[in-house]
C-alpha cells in the first residue's frame, strides 16, 4: 500500500514502538527528549521488531495540560528532516491540524490522532495517502478521567463512534485497509471499562479497518497487581498476546524487543 508516496506491505501482527520526546510522558519522560537520543531509540525499536514508529511531542497522560501546535512542531522537525522514509513507517501522534499537516509535509506515513480524527485530517489524509490510527477519548486529557460514568455501554457507544467515523472517512474515499480504530484503554476509562473493552475488542473490527491497542506499562495494570510504571512489562505482554487471539493487528508498545519476541513465539506455538 502507498504511504505518503512511499509503499509499504504492513505485517500482522505489528508493532508499533513509542517514542516520546517529552519531558512529561507517563513512561520515559524525558529519554528522548534530545533529537539525538531520540533517533538513537528509533534506530534500535526497528532493529527490535518494530514496522511503525509514533512520535509524540505532547503528553496526552491523564491530567496533562496541551501545548501549542509550534512547540510540537519544533521539537517534531529536526526528527523528521533526519528519519528515512522508505524503511520503515512513521506515525506522528499529534490532534492539532497545523501539526499533521507539518508531519504529512515532512513525510510522515501515518497520523496518530487521540481525539479520533477530522474532516479537515481527512481532507489532507485524501491529499497525501496516509494512514490514520484514530482514537476514541471522551475528552481532554487534562479532564479525561472525569468521564468514566458518561457511557451506557462502553463497548457500544465507541462503536458507534468508530461507525459513524468511517462514514466520515468513506467520503473521502479512504481506503479503509489503511485505518486502525484505537479503543483508547485508559483515556477516560476505569480499570472496569478497560478491561470490557479487551475482553470485547474483537467488536471493533470493523468492516476492512484494523484494530490498533495501546495497553503498554498503563496505570490498568498496577489496579491488577500493584506496580510502578517501569514494572508492568508482563501486564502489557499478556494484553498484547490475549487481543491479539482475539484480532487485534497492530500493538503500540515501549517495550519493542519483548512484545515482538513475545508474539512472534505465540504466533509459531498457534501454528503447530
Amino acid at each position: 500500500m502507498i504511504f505518503n508516496k512511499n509503499n509499504f506491505s504492513i505485517l500482522s501482527p505489528s508493532i508499533m514502538g513509542i517514542c516520546n520526546i517529552t519531558k512529561d510522558s507517563f513512561s520515559d519522560a524525558g529519554k528522548n527528549y534530545k533529537t539525538s537520543n531520540a533517533l538513537k531509540s528509533i534506530k534500535q525499536m526497528i532493529k527490535d521488531g518494530a514496522q511503525i514508529i509514533d512520535i509524540g511531542a505532547e503528553s496526552t497522560r491523564p491530567g496533562s495540560d496541551p501545548i501549542s501546535y509550534q512547540q510540537e512542531i519544533r521539537k517534531l522537525s529536526p526528527i523528521l528532516k533526519k528519519l528515512p522514509k522508505d524503511q520503515f513507517l512513521i506515525s506522528v501522534d499529534s490532534s492539532k491540524i497545523e501539526t499533521q499537516e507539518f508531519a504529512l509535509e515532512n513525510g510522515a506515513h501515518i497520523i496518530n490522532d487521540i481525539f479520533g480524527g477530522s474532516n479537515d485530517l481527512f481532507h489532507l489524509t485524501k491529499k497525501f495517502k496516509n494512514g490514520l490510527v484514530l482514537m476514541h477519548t471522551p475528552a481532554p486529557p487534562k479532564i479525561m478521567q472525569s468521564k468514566v460514568n458518561s457511557y451506557k455501554n462502553v463497548v457500544t457507544d465507541i462503536k458507534k463512534i468508530f461507525h459513524r467515523t468511517l462514514k466520515q472517512t468513506d467520503k473521502y474515499k479512504i481506503p479503509q485497509s489503511k485505518i486502525w480504530f484505537d479503543p483508547g484503554i485508559g483515556f477516560g476509562k476505569n480499570l472496569a471499562q478497560n478491561l470490557e473493552i479487551m475482553q470485547n475488542i474483537q467488536k471493533f473490527k470493523i468492516k476492512k479497518c484494523g484494530i490498533i491497542l495501546g495497553t503498554s506499562r498503563k496505570s490498568w495494570i498496577n489496579g491488577i497487581d500493584k506496580s510502578d510504571v517501569n514494572n508492568r512489562l508482563g501486564g502489557s505482554i499478556a494484553s498484547a498476546l490475549y487481543c491479539y487471539k482475539k484480532g487485534v493487528n497492530m500493538f503500540r508498545v515501549h517495550d519493542v524487543k519483548e512484545t515482538y519476541q513475545s508474539l512472534k513465539v505465540y504466533k509459531n506455538l498457534c501454528l503447530m
